[in-house]
């Protein structure tokens, strides 16, 4: 029994948690700049929405694929190349996506692991889930609508992303549930990007409440030119 209770005390400080270490955030915020550094990047966006009841059955499903092109934070162009709607769907869910004004503060649409933003953000580590991965929690310093909290799994030894969880970290009115799980990463001729993602989100008003799923794929990576400075990039 005492070597039951020492073990239980080993493994409970070998999973406590500390600050992550300073080299590995370096190398973290040296992958996101080589990233915004890009001038620019087109990629195919494919989408599938799922409306849910109460019961968490499907009522309604809209497909979707757009061309996108991103010059550091900004998206430059959208153009839709397909779309099929399917079932009962919510207004909301058929409009066509908002993407944040070119003007807003592009610190907000950083990775926490920048450079840039690494100020605006706490961080603390544990070991796992597996040898050589490590997960690493963050939270902005102050809650943010804009800024995300959520928890990042690295590869300790290569500095790169494995997975990625988000979710605001002051919910906007009217919604109460907002999470992004960014799946898998991908060598892309626009350096290691995000190629699969789920979202998860609920909200409303009184009892008129929308919930849905949405599975995110992105492919055909390429490097293109677009006129001004890539956003985000110093």
């Amino acid at each position: 029994m005492r070597v039951l209770a020492l073990l239980c005390l080993l493994l409970g400080v070998s999973a406590r948690a500390e600050a992550p270490r300073d080299d590995l955030l370096q190398r973290l915020g040296e992958e996101e700049e080589r990233k915004l550094a890009i001038p620019g990047c087109r990629t195919v966006e494919s989408s599938v929405t799922e409306e849910l009841d109460s019961e968490g059955k499907v009522k309604g499903r809209l497909t979707r694929s757009y061309e996108v092109t991103r010059s550091g934070t900004t998206v430059v162009a959208r153009k839709l190349l397909s779309q099929k709607e399917e079932g009962d769907l919510s207004r909301q869910l058929k409009e066509e996506p908002k993407d944040p004004p070119k003007n807003e503060d592009d610190k907000a649409r950083m990775s926490p692991f920048h450079p840039r933003a690494r100020a605006d953000y706490r961080f603390e580590s544990t070991p796992g889930p597996s040898e050589g991965l490590v997960t690493v929690k963050f939270a902005p310093v102050k809650p943010d609508k804009k800024r995300m909290k959520g928890q990042a799994v690295v590869d300790a030894r290569a500095g790169k992303v494995m997975t990625l969880r988000i979710s605001p970290s002051d919910m906007p009115p009217m919604l109460d549930e907002l999470q992004m799980d960014f799946l898998a990463y991908t060598e892309t001729p626009c350096e290691r990007q995000p190629t699969r993602m789920n979202i998860a989100a609920s909200g409303g008003v009184l009892l008129y409440k929308v919930r849905f799923r949405t599975e995110v794929t992105v492919t055909g990576h390429q490097k293109v030119d677009v006129p001004g400075t890539a956003t985000g990039a110093r």
